[in-house]
């Protein structure tokens, strides 16, 4: 089973099925309590690692979004004590992750995310909830090894 790049989205949606109205969430109940699931059975699959950079910028985003009574964060919280995976990620003079030429379309804040990825494409996943960016970008990313595990349709 593939390690886990778990987009800040994820987390926003399924923090919304224990706090009902939580904002940035334009979903369904349904769709809701779909990441919601998955998010449970990633937090309690020791298997399943979570992916982040070694500098800790895609955690620091989830911080921009999220505090620790939001159960996505609470599940980030659980996966650093019980399985985590860092990966080595260059960062431009903007911040922003360092990707080929070929992946420059991808949206800058997604960048760390493909980049972190893109060190190992066979064992780590992106996955998504409610971002079309990473639908628009799934030729490119794909002719690059990666794979975005798409929760909703």
């Amino acid at each position: 089973m593939a390690d886990q790049l778990v987009d800040t989205n994820v987390l926003i949606v399924g923090s919304a099925a224990v706090e009902p109205g939580y904002g940035d969430v334009s979903v369904s109940a349904d769709d809701i309590d779909t990441v919601f699931c998955w998010l449970a059975a990633f937090r309690d699959d020791a298997a399943r690692k979570l992916v982040l950079d070694d500098a800790w910028k895609i955690y620091d985003e989830y911080h921009h979004k999220l505090n620790g009574q939001h159960f996505g964060l609470q599940v980030v919280h659980h996966k650093l004590q019980e399985c985590l995976r860092t990966m080595q990620v260059a960062y431009d003079a903007d911040g922003h992750g360092v990707v080929p030429a070929a992946l420059a379309a991808i949206d800058n804040s997604d960048k760390k995310f493909v980049a972190a990825a893109l060190n190992d494409p066979t064992n780590i996943h992106i996955v998504n909830a409610a971002d079309s960016d990473w639908r628009q970008q799934a030729q490119a990313l794909l002719a690059h090894g990666i794979v975005v595990v798409e929760l909703l349709p």
